[in-house]
C-alpha cells in the first residue's frame, strides 16, 4: 500500500530526530515551518533540507557510524542517512572487506563504508565528481579507504553508454558534473580483478537505467556469485524489469522490491523502484 506524504513527512522527522544531532534537528524543524506552504505544495522536503547547505551536518547512520558532510554534500543525505533508501530492508554496512559503490556520485555512501571499517571503489562517470568525493573521504579521515574510479558501469559485452540515462547526448550534455566526453567502460569482473577483489560485502548500483548494461541477458553473471548484498535503484524504460529480476533470482539471490516509499511491490507494478537483494 503506498505510503501518504503526511506519513511519510512525520516518519522523515522523526528519522531525523534520531540521526542527526539536536541542533541540527532543531534548524531542520525550524526551515520546515518557514517553508510549510512550499514543501505542501510540492510535496516535498527539499525546502527544509537547504537550511543544512548554511553551515553542514553531521548524521548518524543506521551501522554507528558519524558523517560530517560540509554545507555542499547535503543535498541528498536525508534520504541516504535517514530514509536509509539503500538499506532499509535489512541489509548491513559491512565493517571488513569490500564495497563497491556503482553511481558513486558526490560520495556520500562511499565515505559512510569506509568510516564503517570496509574499503571502497567508488564508481562515478562524472569526472567532476571524483575531487569531491576525495575531498568528503579526507574531510572523514578516511581518504586511504575510498578508491575512486572514473568509468561508466557496464557489463563485458554490453556497453554502458548506450543503456540508460547516460546514453542520451542531451542529458549527457547537461550533467553538472561530466565531461565533454563520457569516460570509458568498466565491467564489474575487471574492477574486481583490478583491485583484487575476491568478495563484495555489498554493492550499490545507482547508475541512472545503467543497471541493464551491468545486468544484461547476454552478459556472464557469474560474478553475482561473490557478492553477499545488492541494493539497485531501478529505472523504468531502459529495460525488461521482470527479467532483470528473475536473473538476479537464477543467480541464487532473494529478491525484495520496493517502491519509492519503502511498500513491498511485485516486479509487474509501474512503482517498483527499488531491489534488495541478500544471500
Amino acid at each position: 500500500m503506498p505510503v501518504s506524504p503526511v506519513y511519510q513527512a512525520v516518519r522523515d522527522f522523526t528519522s531525523i530526530c534520531q540521526r542527526t544531532s539536536p541542533a541540527n534537528a532543531a534548524r531542520w524543524t525550524a526551515a520546515l515551518i518557514a517553508h510549510l506552504p512550499e514543501c505542501t505544495k510540492n510535496r516535498s522536503l527539499v525546502p527544509a533540507d537547504r537550511t543544512w547547505e548554511l553551515a553542514g551536518a553531521t548524521f548518524k547512520t543506521s551501522a554507528g557510524s558519524t558523517v560530517a558532510l560540509p554545507g555542499a554534500y547535503t543535498a541528498g543525505a536525508r534520504e541516504m542517512y535517514c530514509r536509509n533508501v539503500y538499506l532499509r530492508t535489512g541489509l548491513t554496512m559491512p565493517n571488513e572487506g569490500w564495497v563497491m559503490d556503482l553511481g558513486a556520485n558526490r560520495g556520500l555512501f562511499s565515505v559512510w563504508a569506509a568510516l564503517s571499517g570496509a574499503t571502497t571503489i567508488a564508481v562515478e562517470a562524472q569526472e567532476g565528481f571524483a575531487q569531491e568525493i576525495r575531498r568528503l573521504a579526507t574531510h572523514n579521515g578516511v581518504d586511504a579507504r575510498v578508491r575512486i574510479e572514473i568509468a561508466v558501469a557496464s557489463g563485458a559485452k554490453t556497453s554502458g553508454t548506450q543503456v540508460g540515462e547516460v546514453a542520451d547526448e542531451d542529458v549527457w550534455a547537461a550533467t553538472s558534473h561530466g565531461g565533454v566526453t563520457r569516460p570509458a567502460d568498466r565491467s564489474i569482473p575487471e574492477l574486481m580483478s583490478e583491485h583484487g577483489i575476491d568478495r563484495v560485502r555489498l554493492m550499490k548500483m545507482d547508475i541512472e537505467g545503467g543497471e541493464f548494461a551491468v545486468l544484461a541477458a547476454n552478459e556472464d553473471l557469474s560474478w553475482l556469485s561473490l557478492v553477499d548484498q545488492l541494493a539497485i535503484e531501478l529505472h523504468h524504460g531502459h529495460g525488461d524489469m521482470i527479467a532483470l529480476v528473475n536473473r538476479l533470482r537464477d543467480h541464487g539471490l532473494v529478491v525484495d522490491l520496493r517502491d519509492d516509499s519503502g511498500s513491498r511491490v511485485p516486479a509487474t507494478s509501474s512503482s517498483v523502484a527499488y531491489a534488495y537483494c541478500r544471500r
